[in-house]
C-alpha cells in the first residue's frame, strides 16, 4: 500500500508538470468570453479561476447547491445545458446562448461538433476520473482563459502540492498492514468505485485501502452497484457516504450492522461546498486531508479542518464563510 501511495503521488507530480498542447494555448485575455458546460464540477473550477460570471450555460445540479449560488448569485438565471436522451450535448442550446467555449469530459460524444466549431464554439474535451486529471483540468482550463486564470491556477497547484506533501509526511510511518479499510458509498449504499478511479485516488492518498479496488476488474467503468453481501463481507472500518441519506440508510440497516464502521460509529458524510469534495471539483485539494484526519486523527491533531476550509474558500473563491456555513460544508445535513 505504501508503494501504491507513492506511485499515485509520483503520477500526480508528472502530470502537474505537463507541457500542454497547442489545442489548449492561452487565448487573448478577455473578460467577456461566454462559457457553457453541463459538467457540474467544471462550473466550480471556472468559478475558482475567476470566470464564474462568464458561464452562460450551466448544470442544474450546480445551481441547486447553496454555496455555489452564494458565490455566483446570478447563476440561478443561467439556462441549463441539458443532455439529449443519448447523453449528448444539445448543440442548439449552445448556439442559442452564443457560447464561445464549451467544456466537456473527454469521453463525451458531441453531436454536430463540426457545426459548433464552424459557428465559433471551441469545444474543449478534458480528462476526468482521477486526481491527476482534476489538477490537469484546472491547469488546461486556465491556459485557455488567460493570464489571470493561470495565476490563480498556479496558486492552486502550489496549494495542492503542499497538501499532498503534508499528508504523505504524516502517513509515512503507518505500514500498509495497518492502513484502514475504506468503503465509499455514492448515491446509494451499494454504489461504489474500484480502481482506477478518482475515488480510489483520494482514498489511497488519505492512507486508506479501498475495499472495492478490485471489484470491477476488466470493466471499462470502475463505478457501479455491487451486491450488498459483498460490501458487508469486506468489513470496512470506515465508510464515506456521499449524502446524509445514504449514511443513515447504512447506519440503520440490519445488514450493515456487522461491519466495523457501523459498530464503531465511523460512517461519515462527505463534505460538500461548491460541489461534493469527493468528485471532480478543485475542492479535492481538501478531500484527502479531511479523510486522512478522519482515518488517523492522532497524526493530524494540529490540523484544524474548520480553519483550513475557511481559508481555502476565502483564498480561492473570495468567500468569507461563517462558522455555521463551515459546519454545513464539513457535516452536510442532506
Amino acid at each position: 500500500m505504501i508503494r501504491s501511495f507513492h506511485v499515485v503521488v509520483a503520477s500526480l507530480m508528472v502530470l502537474l508538470s505537463l507541457v500542454f498542447t497547442p489545442a489548449f494555448a492561452a487565448q487573448p485575455a478577455h473578460s467577456d468570453v461566454r462559457i457553457a458546460t453541463s459538467w457540474p464540477a467544471q462550473n466550480t473550477i471556472l468559478a475558482m479561476l475567476g470566470y464564474g460570471k462568464n458561464i452562460v450555460g450551466t448544470s442544474a445540479i450546480a445551481k441547486r447547491i447553496p454555496l455555489f449560488r452564494q458565490a455566483l448569485p446570478g447563476i440561478v438565471n443561467v439556462p441549463d445545458v441539458s443532455l439529449t436522451s443519448s447523453h449528448d450535448i444539445n448543440p442548439e442550446q449552445i448556439l442559442a446562448q452564443r457560447a464561445q467555449l464549451l467544456f466537456v469530459p473527454e469521453n463525451m460524444h458531441i453531436a454536430k461538433q463540426d457545426m459548433l466549431e464552424q459557428a465559433g464554439v471551441k469545444v474543449l474535451a478534458l480528462p476526468d476520473n482521477s486526481m491527476a486529471a482534476m489538477v490537469e483540468r484546472v491547469m488546461k482550463t486556465a491556459q485557455v482563459l488567460g493570464p489571470d486564470a493561470q495565476q490563480k491556477a498556479q496558486q492552486f497547484q502550489a496549494y495542492f502540492n503542499h497538501n499532498v506533501a503534508l499528508v504523505q509526511s504524516r502517513l509515512a510511518g503507518i505500514p500498509g498492514s495497518q492502513r484502514l479499510r475504506v468503503y465509499h458509498a455514492m448515491m446509494s449504499p451499494v454504489m461504489t468505485s474500484g480502481k482506477p478511479s478518482l475515488n480510489d485516488d483520494w482514498i489511497t492518498l488519505a492512507g486508506g485501502k479501498n475495499v472495492a479496488a478490485t471489484w470491477f476488474g476488466g470493466k471499462p467503468n470502475t463505478t457501479g452497484e455491487v451486491p450488498i453481501e459483498r460490501a458487508v463481507a469486506a468489513d470496512p472500518q470506515v465508510i464515506i457516504a456521499m449524502t446524509r441519506q445514504t449514511a443513515q440508510m447504512i447506519e440503520h440497516s440490519a445488514q450493515w450492522q456487522s461491519t466495523s464502521a457501523v459498530k464503531n460509529h465511523r460512517v461519515f458524510v462527505n463534505p460538500q461546498g461548491m460541489f461534493w469534495w469527493c468528485r471532480e471539483t478543485s475542492e479535492e485539494a481538501l478531500q484527502f486531508v479531511w479523510l486522512a484526519k478522519k482515518l488517523y486523527p492522532a497524526q493530524f491533531q494540529d490540523i484544524d479542518m474548520s480553519k483550513m476550509t475557511h481559508d481555502f474558500y476565502q483564498n480561492f473563491f473570495g468567500l468569507d464563510l461563517t462558522s455555521a456555513q463551515i459546519q454545513n460544508v464539513l457535516e452536510p445535513q442532506h
